[in-house]
């Protein structure tokens, strides 16, 4: 299941790569991927990935009506 923690650490992953760092790396399923400037696209879709899974699992509240 993702997590914030691994949304955080991906996009500044990304971050990292988009400011010159030659490669970086990231735990995903339990185990530890490098990332490179050849392979960002990838990244992108693993963020993308983790967004989807976390808006999914949020659940959000209505507002709560007025009863007169």
């Amino acid at each position: 299941m993702a997590t914030q923690q691994q949304l955080t650490e991906a996009r500044d992953a990304l971050h990292q790569l988009m400011t010159g760092k030659k490669a970086v790396k990231v735990q995903k399923d339990g185990r530890s991927v490098e990332y490179t400037p050849i392979n960002i696209n990838q990244l992108r879709q693993y963020i993308q990935q983790l967004e989807q899974t976390l808006s999914t699992t949020a659940t959000r509240r209505r507002p709560a009506g007025v009863i007169a």
